[in-house]
């Protein structure tokens, strides 16, 4: 098997931050690649060490996360390295003395590190960034629940 990196669905062959040299070994090259802590606690993901390059991704490209960490569902997956989140919380209304639900969905990016890690109902953490396109301000920096974990009822007569 040999350690060539393969260009996959427009990712980016080149870490713009690991100076390597135009006849690089792959040893070389493997050395050099730079992966970042985030901090918050939060520990960078395996993957994050492989063979990828994202220039959009919180621990190996050019973003940084500051500004508001929020955990949310996975709604939709249909884009390309975007997924829908939804936020649930409730609202006060003084009126009746009573909480209304309600939610807020956003388009947050998901880096190639996290790609068949999660899937449409699981619970990830979010980070603010920079604006990474026009309706995306959030990127996945962590997992914290698996759709399977969580109780489903079955509906019975």
């Amino acid at each position: 098997m040999s350690n060539k990196l393969v260009n996959k669905n427009k990712t980016f062959l080149k870490q713009e931050t690991a100076e390597v040299g135009p006849y690089a070994t792959t040893e070389e090259i493997s050395k050099s690649r730079v992966v970042k802590d985030i901090g918050y606690g939060i520990t960078t993901p395996r993957t994050a060490y492989e063979e990828y390059y994202d220039k959009k991704c919180p621990f190996t490209g050019d973003i940084t996360v500051r500004g508001r960490i929020i955990t949310a569902e996975i709604v939709k997956m249909k884009a390309e390295k975007t997924i829908v989140v939804q936020k649930n919380y409730l609202h006060y209304v003084p009126k009746y003395k009573r909480f209304e639900r309600r939610n807020t969905r956003l388009n947050v990016h998901l880096s190639p590190c996290f790609n068949g890690l999660v899937q449409v109902g699981d619970t990830v953490i979010c980070g603010e960034t920079r604006p990474l396109s026009k309706t995306k301000h959030f990127a996945v920096v962590g997992i914290e629940k698996k759709a399977s974990d969580k109780n489903v009822k079955e509906f019975s007569l």
